[in-house]
């Protein structure tokens, strides 16, 4: 008689269990915040930063950048809106983002090498290379300095460490010994974004898009080129330039994701906070030069 009974409960427990959880899943993602960017002014800059690639803020009024092909730190004044300082510190080569630790600057390249630039405000600073790592199959386009636990953070645009390509990893970047932890700090899959955007006229658009490229996994629609921590709540922001939006993280989960709208927003290859909390992007030219785009407000969608 038990045996009767017993096979149509375990049946219906695993059912509800199952609906439960797709349900919970389901409100998971529908948690998630979606807002867009459309609102704010624009600093074009010089001919020379067309391929502007990071950019750190070294005080309210000043940035740093860095453009893919050239060695150079070029400090811009934010008041004045133009190059004040130039700082060479390697010969020509892909370099990708930059930030800033304490009065040193880190770059980091397409394969993962790290350029630290030491008392960088002096006139001939010490410049010191580290390798990582990384390899050139990663595609590194990202890092920021994580203050709190005095570290680097470093995403990968390609496949991770273990060769995986269905989701992108941050590492950590030790200042103690030097050295990537192998071990990702945070995985971010395909699978999370699309179930954000499920239904949206934005999905339709990047699967339609992926299609015409002829790539047949249409996941990937996330590619990490630069990363930002808020100096208030200590969200970390990872910006992508496929399909133009950020993820926000708070506590290792997707709080919200922030679409970049307008033609201003043509190639988003860098970003950055000041302390007051206020967003700046930097775009890469195409035939004008690049700009560099303070975001005056976020909206709801």
């Amino acid at each position: 008689m038990h045996k009767v009974y017993i096979i149509p409960f375990l049946i219906s427990s695993i059912l509800i269990t199952s609906c439960t959880n797709s349900s919970l899943k389901k409100k998971k993602a529908q948690a998630v915040k979606k807002s867009y960017i459309k609102n704010f002014e624009t600093i074009n800059l010089d001919y020379q930063l067309k391929e502007i690639s990071g950019i750190t803020f070294i005080n309210d009024s000043l940035i740093a950048a860095v453009e893919d092909e050239n060695g150079i730190v070029y400090f811009l004044d934010l008041i004045e809106k133009k190059v004040v300082r130039k700082l060479i510190f390697q010969e020509p080569g892909d370099f990708e983002d930059i930030t800033k630790v304490k009065n040193d600057l880190f770059i980091i390249n397409s394969k993962g090498s790290l350029t630290q630039i030491v008392s960088f405000k002096d006139k001939r600073p010490e410049v010191i290379q580290h390798n990582t790592a990384f390899k050139k199959k990663n595609d590194i386009e990202s890092v920021v300095y994580d203050e709190a636990q005095h570290q680097l953070l470093i995403a990968v645009k390609a496949e991770d460490l273990k060769g995986n390509e269905d989701k992108k990893a941050v590492y950590t970047f030790s200042l103690t010994n030097f050295k990537v932890d192998e071990e990702p700090y945070l995985n971010i899959s395909h699978q999370k974004i699309l179930a954000i955007f499920e239904g949206d006229r934005w999905e339709e658009l990047s699967k339609a898009f992926l299609k015409k490229l002829g790539n047949e996994n249409l996941n990937k629609v996330f590619s990490p080129t630069a990363m930002a921590i808020h100096p208030q709540d200590k969200d970390l922001y990872i910006l992508s330039s496929t399909n133009n939006f950020i993820v926000v993280i708070h506590q290792q989960e997707i709080k919200q994701v922030i679409s970049l709208l307008g033609n201003a927003f043509t190639q988003p290859e860098g970003m950055a906070f000041n302390s007051k909390g206020e967003l700046y992007i930097s775009n890469e030219g195409k035939k004008l030069s690049g700009n560099i785009l303070k975001i005056t407000s976020i909206h709801d969608k």
